[in-house]
């Protein structure tokens, strides 16, 4: 477990942010600083969703921000990393299992700088960057749409996307679940304090975080819609052609089967021309198959 303490000189605010810690490290702690004991199992539970709880003497935030272990991350958990806070007017506390780019941006660029005027101010900036992860990773998921979009419709190649297709999908419908759920912490946030110009911008950014993953959510399905009518279309291509054969050979077929009988008794078979005019016989067929297929536009 890692534990750093910042003071901010001027506001006298205290910030405790634990990375990484195990159970047994938060229930000393969880004594220590009076933490609710059903918070810390919240803490420790590695799918648990966004919220937002008032509690005494400290208020409790679950967020969850985007961290894929790969590519076809397709829940929750191994979607994203949960961040917690602990907060009064006094003191905040983060825990959080992963180490966090934006956390660092906020001490180098406001706590080292004393920048921070309260608890809710840092707060805010904390779920600021948290939704940004949800931001890059929209430009991600949507430029990863718009490249399949292309090998689909402008480039031809035999690569099966329903399975890419998929994980798009299921990724870009958690990411809104999720976004959905940061709302109820907005709400508190909003409820509890003064509507600062960041949190407005922080709700802002959410809302439009929404749409985008709303419109991911349509881009891919409609694709996944082309993509599977292309497949249908080709099959169909290919199905056509084999009828195609098909018809043209089923005549032919037909008359072979005939001459291929063992009757005793068949007055073709002791004619002299007999061969050359099933030959004929055959090739006029195709030919009439061919002249049909030709005026119905099959060919």
């Amino acid at each position: 477990m890692k534990i750093r303490e910042f003071t901010i000189a001027e506001s006298k605010i205290k910030w405790i942010d634990i990375e990484n810690p195990n159970q047994n490290d938060l229930a000393e702690f969880c004594q220590t600083h009076e933490l609710s004991q059903a918070s810390i199992q919240d803490c420790l539970e590695p799918d648990h969703l966004p919220k937002y709880e008032e509690l005494l003497p400290l208020n409790f935030i679950i967020t969850r921000a985007i961290h894929l272990e790969n590519e076809q991350s397709h829940t929750i958990q191994e979607m994203s990393t949960k961040v917690a806070i602990f907060m009064n007017n006094d003191i905040i506390i983060t825990i959080h299992r992963l180490q966090h780019s934006f956390l660092e941006d906020i001490i180098h660029k406001y706590v080292n700088q004393n920048k921070i005027n309260s608890t809710h101010d840092l707060a805010t900036k904390i779920i600021k960057g948290v939704l940004q992860t949800y931001e890059k990773y929209q430009n991600k998921l949507a430029a990863e749409i718009d490249a399949i979009e292309d090998l689909i419709f402008l480039k031809k190649t035999k690569q099966s996307f329903t399975e890419s297709l998929y994980f798009l999908k299921r990724q870009s419908t958690i990411g809104k679940k999720q976004l959905l759920l940061t709302r109820e912490v907005l709400n508190g946030m909003h409820g509890h304090h003064k509507l600062s110009h960041e949190l407005r911008d922080v709700i802002d950014l959410h809302g439009k975080l929404e749409m985008f993953y709303d419109q991911l959510i349509d881009d891919v399905s409609n694709l996944l819609t082309i993509y599977l009518s292309v497949a249908s279309q080709k099959t169909n291509d290919v199905m056509k052609v084999l009828t195609v054969f098909s018809v043209f050979f089923m005549p032919l077929t037909f008359i072979v089967g005939i001459y291929g009988m063992n009757f005793q008794f068949m007055p073709e078979l002791s004619q002299k021309y007999g061969y050359v005019g099933v030959w004929i016989a055959m090739i006029t067929v195709s030919i009439v198959v061919g002249i049909w297929f030709k005026r119905k536009n099959w060919l």
